[in-house]
C-alpha cells in the first residue's frame, strides 16, 4: 500500500473557494442580524443558531483544510484559511499541533491521541482509569459536548498563561506566531463581547454568546466523535509493539459515515470520509469521494477491512453504544463485547 499512499495532490478548487465565500458571508450576515437587528427572543435564537452553524461550517470547510495545508497550493492562503479558527475562538497554532501530530499519528492510542484523552469525565479507552460516574457517561457526555468550544478557549489561556503542555510537540509560540495568536484572540473577544456590549445589556450578550458557543461545541464534538469513538473500529491498547503498520492502523481505527449523502459530504467538508482524510491528510476534501473508491479497492486487495456506518443515525447509535460500553466497570469491558453482532 505504500506507493498508493505516497500520492499527494493539492490543487486549488473553485468549489472550495465558493463554499468558503458563502460560509463567511453567512457568518457575517448572521452576526449582523444577531447584534444589530434581532429585536425579539425568537429572532435572536434564530440568528444565534444560524451564526453557530455558519462558524461550524467555517471550521469544517476552511480552517481544517487550511491547517492541513490542503486548501490551496499557496502557503499564504493556507495560513489565512487556517487562521479562521483563531477568528472563531480557538488557536490554530495549538490546534494544528495537537490535531496534525497527536491525533493523526496516534489515532485512538490512549495517552497519545488528544481527541480521546478528554479528562476524568470521559472514558474513551479501556486503558483509561474508570470512575463510578462513567456508568452514566452515555447520558451526560452529550451535555458536556455543548461546552467544548468554551473548553478550547480556557485551554488556550492555560497554555499561554500557565505553560500547560497537554501533549503539545510545538514550542511555546514566539515572535510572529505569538502575535498572530494574540491578534486572533483580540479580534474574537472584540466581536464576541466588545461590539455587542455597545448595543446590548451584559446578560443578553452573555446569553447570546453561550447559545452560539453551545451550537458550535455540540456539532463539532459529535461529528469528530463519529469517526473514531464508535464501536465498529479498533481501540488498540497503548503498547507500541501491538500496533499494526501505520496505514493499516488508520483504516482499522477510523470509520466513515453517511458517505452516500452528497449533502453531508458538502456541509461537513468531507469529514464523513474520515478514512480518506487520515490516509491522505495533505489532499483537499473535495477529492475524498473519488479517493474512497480507490481506498476500498486497495484495502480489499490487501485484506484490510474498511469500517463504515451507512447513515448519520447509524453513526450516532454506534457512538452511543461505544460510550456506554466504556462506562462499564473494566472487568466487564472488552472490545468484542461492544461490537454489534
Amino acid at each position: 500500500m505504500h506507493s498508493f499512499l505516497g500520492a499527494r495532490k493539492t490543487v486549488d478548487s473553485p468549489l472550495m473557494y465558493a463554499k468558503a465565500a458563502a460560509l463567511v458571508a453567512l457568518a457575517a450576515g448572521s452576526y449582523a442580524w444577531l447584534v444589530f437587528h434581532a429585536a425579539t427572543l425568537a429572532t435572536a435564537i434564530l440568528a444565534g443558531g444560524a451564526l453557530g452553524l455558519a462558524l461550524v461550517g467555517i471550521g469544517f470547510n476552511i480552517q481544517h483544510d487550511g491547517n492541513h495545508g490542503t486548501f490551496s497550493r499557496h502557503a499564504w492562503i493556507n495560513r489565512a484559511a487556517g487562521f479562521t479558527l483563531d477568528l472563531i475562538g480557538a488557536s490554530s497554532y495549538f490546534w494544528k499541533d495537537k490535531h496534525n501530530h497527536n491525533h493523526h499519528v496516534y489515532t485512538n492510542i490512549p495517552h497519545e491521541d488528544a481527541d480521546i484523552n478528554l479528562g476524568p469525565m470521559a472514558r474513551l479507552s479501556s486503558d483509561h482509569p474508570w470512575f463510578w460516574w462513567h456508568r452514566y457517561q452515555h447520558v451526560y457526555l452529550w451535555v458536556l459536548y455543548l461546552f467544548v468550544h468554551l473548553r478550547y478557549l480556557y485551554s488556550d489561556v492555560q497554555r499561554l498563561a500557565f505553560g500547560k503542555n497537554d501533549g503539545l510537540s510545538a514550542d511555546y509560540p514566539r515572535g510572529a506566531d505569538l502575535a498572530w495568536l494574540l491578534g486572533g484572540k483580540a479580534f474574537f473577544l472584540s466581536m464576541a463581547f466588545v461590539v455587542p456590549l455597545s448595543r446590548h445589556e451584559p446578560g443578553i450578550v452573555v446569553a447570546a454568546y453561550v447559545l452560539v458557543s453551545m451550537v458550535m461545541g455540540l456539532v463539532f464534538s459529535v461529528v469528530f466523535q463519529l469517526a473514531h469513538s464508535v464501536d465498529i473500529v479498533d481501540h488498540p491498547p497503548g503498547e507500541p509493539h501491538l500496533r499494526p503498520e501505520w496505514a493499516v492502523h488508520q483504516v482499522a481505527t477510523t470509520a466513515n459515515f453517511a458517505t452516500d449523502s452528497r449533502i453531508a459530504t458538502f456541509l461537513l467538508g468531507g469529514l464523513n470520509h474520515q478514512r480518506e482524510h487520515h490516509l491522505f491528510p495533505r489532499v483537499a476534501h473535495v477529492h475524498y469521494p473519488a479517493l474512497a473508491v480507490l481506498v476500498r479497492e486497495v484495502c480489499a486487495e490487501h485484506g484490510v477491512t474498511c469500517h463504515e456506518n451507512r447513515s448519520l443515525g447509524d453513526a450516532l447509535a454506534s457512538h452511543y453504544r461505544f460510550v456506554r460500553a466504556m462506562g462499564v466497570e473494566p472487568a466487564a469491558t472488552t472490545i468484542a463485547a461492544i461490537r454489534p453482532a
